[in-house]
């Protein structure tokens, strides 16, 4: 379709209109499965490929979702700063194939979808003992897990997370999520965002915008000598103390 970005969150709105569209599914045994991309198109990675994430979800959610929109700028705060726009061939397809609406498809397809999430916190996670923020170090594409680190903050795509309220999970803008490392059980990593990544938000103090990030009753912690990001006993140190500081776009 015209005005897609190809590459990380196109196939969110085909799977969208094919199911609202009156598609099908058809099963073929020993069939083979690949992924096309287009002739001279080389596999994007770190902010390129968030950044077509971003504009193919953003594009979605203005032509399906428009209803919706405030539950997906609060999921992903950086949308609301990019402008996407679909053409009017689309409509015209939709137009002639008498396509359903994003309320008949959440109500018959996708029940088990949870678009009310409240946003609590988003922008870096920066320690309160310096400059060191979490930091994807780029792991946070399709075809790059691994671990995050803290890092010199510097605002990129890279230190942009989201914390939401009512699946208590903390993210990246592209669907990574901080959890446990399946060897190290001690450090965090980035994998893709499943039920059970459950965080919580305890403040320093009443009105304090310092905070421990808890997880699993172990609380993140900075260690200056060890970029890695651990999850250990809470002790209330000013090691264990973050704030969530907001990036401007």
């Amino acid at each position: 379709s015209s005005g897609i970005n190809a590459e990380y969150g196109d196939v969110l709105e085909l799977s969208i209109r094919w199911w609202a569209c009156h598609g099908e599914v058809v099963y073929l045994p020993c069939s083979k499965v690949a992924f096309v991309s287009l002739l001279g198109t080389p596999p994007l990675s770190g902010h390129l490929l968030a950044e077509n994430q971003l504009f193919n979800s953003r594009r979605t959610a203005t032509r399906w979702s428009s209803q919706y929109m405030k539950y997906y700028q609060e999921a992903v705060p950086k949308s609301r700063y990019q402008s996407a726009s679909h053409s009017t061939k689309l409509e015209e397809i939709i137009s002639s194939q008498s396509c359903q609406s994003m309320s008949w498809f959440i109500n018959n397809i996708a029940v088990d979808w949870n678009y009310g999430n409240k946003l609590i916190r988003h922008g870096a996670i920066k320690s309160t003992q310096g400059d060191a923020c979490v930091d994807t170090m780029g792991h946070d594409g399709r075809y790059s897990p691994g671990r995050p680190e803290f890092y010199s903050c510097h605002g990129g795509y890279s230190q942009r997370w989201v914390y939401l309220s009512s699946n208590n999970q903390i993210r990246t803008e592209t669907g990574k999520c901080l959890t446990s490392d399946q060897f190290w059980h001690d450090v965090l990593t980035l994998d893709y965002c499943k039920d059970g990544n459950q965080w919580r938000w305890e403040p320093v103090s009443q009105g304090s915008s310092a905070g421990y990030l808890i997880y699993k009753d172990l609380c993140l912690e900075y260690r200056s000598e060890n970029h890695l990001l651990f999850y250990v006993e809470c002790k209330q140190t000013a090691n264990q103390q973050f704030i969530f500081e907001v990036i401007p776009p």
